[in-house]
């Protein structure tokens, strides 16, 4: 078994069009619908600033108002982001994500999700999913899960992160 963390791919299909697909990337209007929900607040443009706000879930077991920080290093609608992104529960070196969208002919479309986090071990254990989504530990498995939920059935999933 690999025990390596430090990139972490994850692919997903989703059966919606890739504008919907970034938009509910980065758009509170989806965010806080689908994973461990929380608004974003995000400036689309190199050098931007990110925030994923918390949830009141969240709040209720010590966090502050901001589960993630970071700026865009790059954004192309629909077709690519990359985020400098860290997580505020782990005082640890930004890490590179990277979402890929490729929406096929038929309208079915491939999101790609790249976190390498070469000097951030914590949080690459924990975003790489504990394969216990019930108690929230499902990492971007659940993230990607949630979110296709969401656009396939317009109903968000009903496990972790307090949905």
């Amino acid at each position: 078994m690999d025990t390596d963390l430090s990139r972490q791919v994850h692919s997903i299909y989703i059966d919606a069009p890739a504008e919907q697909i970034w938009q509910a990337l980065t758009s509170s209007e989806y965010t806080h619908q689908y994973g461990y929900g929380g608004d974003i607040e995000i400036e689309l443009r190199p050098g931007g600033a990110m925030r994923r706000l918390t949830t009141a879930q969240m709040k209720a077991m010590g966090m502050g108002d901001v589960a993630v920080t970071g700026t865009v290093a790059e954004a192309d609608p629909p077709r690519l982001l990359i985020l400098n992104w860290s997580a505020s529960w782990h005082e640890e070196p930004l890490s590179r994500l990277t979402y890929q969208i490729a929406e096929g002919p038929s309208g079915l479309t491939q999101l790609t999700l790249t976190h390498e986090l070469p000097e951030s071990p914590k949080t690459a254990k924990d975003v790489a999913g504990n394969g216990d989504a019930e108690r929230g530990g499902g990492g971007w498995p659940w993230e990607l899960a949630s979110l296709m939920t969401l656009l396939e059935t317009g109903r968000p999933m009903t496990t972790a992160g307090g949905q």
